[in-house]
């Protein structure tokens, strides 16, 4: 087992730690089953911390006879020493200490000589002194050397506050030239002060392959990003280890957002800082998290889940296959609705789409936005479940159901809430909360309900859904990714809660002039592209390869920026499509090539209009709408 050196930590190692085994890495051939990728010799190795392997961990034998740890802020410390090896002289692990950080005596590297470019000559060799510099910054150095004679200087104070080469009478690099070499040791033989001179070591065996006997499996991937690895701590969100939060809420959703390897784990928990170096001092450090890792929880939708146990279980029954179509429709209408209540709601609040520069971040305008930007991307999560829904059906061979729902629909049966665009009321948000809402028990005529009950019966009744595993994967992927939207609609609460409506919410009820009849038409076109794209790339599947989809979210962002305008003018938007008589073949298979003809036609009437914005707005509209009309000319 490997077990590594203890940190400099007060924590003790937890019983039970894992440690790597890998036993393969000491193979000097291909093992059967292990990928080519898992050879030093393939490896990406950007050095820091390297994509296969950190080469920190290589330079630790720089010198041989000793190894030193490079992973720390205070400089290199020596941590191993070979007793007897020649170029150590009489060094012993008793030098060492006893290898916790309160021990004065551990030995640290203070400065390091030798050529590091093949210009130089060896009178040139440069001496880089430990002085104001951390381990990583000296290992930079270390790395540099080539090989031949290099010359090190120890002592026992950590090396960023250390002296240097300074002490070192006519210079190290004479030193190193003239070969002399010393220990130097106070009246209780401890050693003050020790040049040592030797070849830069090579790393490799007779037959070329890294030393097993000088790095033990593990090595030099142990400070890689996993949990008890020293670079988890640098790794930010979506970098290689994407299983890693950055962030975190408390199991309760209360406290929001938590610094995930906070140090302070008391209750209630610090809330983090964007402040990088605050950050920093808050957290587990290298050390910590070496050998203290498993204090970290689980963290399960976002939330710290340690603390949470077993979830309730409900009493699920399966649904017969009708009840389970019926059901996919009824949703497929409900996330439509709901997606439009949360789209008119965002354009209620008088937010800009971005905020100015230097913006106070506790500004009422910077609050709005902030309201605007979590109430917006509900939004969106709602269209991909509409998506999402409708892919179902299709699998199940049903009709796609993208027709804009009816006002007055009923979205919640209990309360009978029916869908009807309103602005973001505290009323409004309170019903936003409650529907978005997860509950402790099982209601079958409720959204999360309805949804769970559906995931039960497509798991436990494969035999009655073709591509069971596909139809689970996305009902799944609705059901997660609905779990915060509780919370962001919490937040948006927590924003607009020192202000009132009048401060916070447009009127959107001017009458529509001239230009705002045609910016509503030209919204309706937009809805109606994107409900067409949308249908024609679930009715094409895969032979559509992703392009419909794409101008489906075009379509979208040009209705959204319509939308804008018309609510930055108190104009109510309105959520329709082109209504017949007006040259819309809407009953057709043409309807959205017809729709994006007219929506470029009206483009372009408007661009014509006096205003700057406008008509780059219209050309960047343009631009998209012509190049949807080519790809379904093909």
């Amino acid at each position: 087992m490997n077990n590594p050196i203890p940190g400099s930590v007060d924590l003790p190692v937890p019983e039970g730690k894992i440690f790597p085994r890998n036993l393969t890495a000491r193979a000097d051939y291909a093992v059967p089953g292990n990928p080519s990728g898992s050879r030093p010799e393939s490896g990406v190795d950007n050095c820091f911390p390297g994509l296969e392997f950190d080469q920190r961990n290589l330079e630790k034998a720089f010198f041989p006879g000793l190894l030193f740890d490079f992973h720390h802020g205070g400089g290199s410390r020596l941590i191993g020493v070979t007793e007897g090896a020649p170029s150590v002289l009489d060094l012993t692990a008793a030098d060492l200490g006893a290898g916790v950080q309160s021990d004065p005596w551990r030995l640290h590297l203070w400065a390091v000589c030798g050529r590091t470019t093949v210009d130089q000559t060896e009178s040139e060799a440069p001496v880089f002194n430990a002085t104001s510099r951390s381990g990583l910054a000296l290992w930079r150095r270390v790395h540099d050397l080539l090989p031949g004679r290099i010359a090190i200087l120890l002592g026992p104070t950590p090396g960023i506050q250390s002296p240097g080469a300074d002490v070192v009478p006519g210079g190290l690099n004479a030193w190193r030239m003239n070969n002399d070499t010393t220990v130097q040791r106070d009246d209780d033989g401890r050693v003050e002060a020790a040049v040592l001179i030797a070849d830069r070591a090579a790393y490799l065996d007779s037959e070329g392959v890294i030393d097993p006997d000088l790095y033990l499996p593990g090595d030099l991937t142990r400070s890689l990003c996993a949990p008890w690895q020293y670079d988890f701590r640098e790794c930010g969100c979506y970098y290689w280890a994407a299983s890693k939060p950055d962030i975190s809420a408390s199991p309760d959703g209360r406290f929001h957002p938590l610094n995930f390897q906070r140090s302070d784990r008391t209750q209630p928990p610090k809330l983090d800082t964007p402040n990088i170096a605050e950050r920093e001092r808050q957290e587990l450090d290298h050390p910590d998290l070496i050998t203290n890792w498993n204090v970290l929880p689980v963290v399960l939708n976002g939330r710290e889940d340690d603390v949470l146990g077993p979830g309730t279980l409900f009493d699920l029954t399966e649904m017969p296959r009708e009840e389970v179509i019926e059901r996919l429709e009824r949703l497929a209408d409900i996330e439509h609705a709901l997606c439009l209540e949360y789209l008119y709601a965002h354009y209620s609040l008088d937010a800009p789409t971005t905020l100015p520069p230097g913006t106070n971040p506790q500004s009422p305008i910077a609050q709005f936005h902030a309201a605007a930007a979590e109430v917006f991307s509900v939004a969106v999560d709602e269209m991909r479940h509409l998506r999402w829904v409708n892919e179902v059906l299709g699998v199940l061979g049903r009709p796609h159901r993208l027709d804009p729902p009816p006002l007055g629909m009923i979205i919640q049966q209990q309360t009978g809430h029916a869908f009807e665009l309103k602005p973001l009321t505290a009323a409004q948000l309170d019903w936003f909360i409650d529907v978005e809402k997860t509950s402790d028990e099982l209601n079958p005529d409720g959204i999360d309900g309805m949804y769970i009950r559906l995931h039960h019966t497509i798991v436990e009744r494969p035999d009655l859904f073709p591509q069971s595993d596909r139809l689970a994967h996305l009902i799944k992927l609705i059901i997660d990714e609905g779990v915060n939207h509780f919370e962001r609609f919490q937040a948006v609460k927590g924003h607009l809660a020192e202000f009132s409506e009048d401060e916070y919410l447009r009127r959107l009820d001017k009458t529509p002039d001239a230009m705002d009849r045609q910016l509503l038409q030209l919204a309706d076109l937009n809805y109606a592209v994107l409900l067409g794209t949308m249908k024609e790339t679930l009715d094409r599947g895969d032979r559509a390869g992703g392009v419909l989809i794409e101008h489906a979210r075009r379509a979208m962002h040009n209705l959204h920026e319509v939308n804008h305008l018309l609510a930055s003018r108190d104009v109510a938007p309105r959520f329709q499509t082109p209504q017949p008589g007006v040259g819309m073949p809407l009953a057709d298979g043409q309807a959205t090539l017809a729709a994006a003809r007219a929506a470029r036609q009206l483009q372009e009437a408007i661009s014509s209009l006096d205003g700057t914005d406008l008509r780059a707005m219209m050309t960047r509209h343009r631009a998209t709408t012509e190049a949807l009309i080519a790809d379904l000319i093909l």
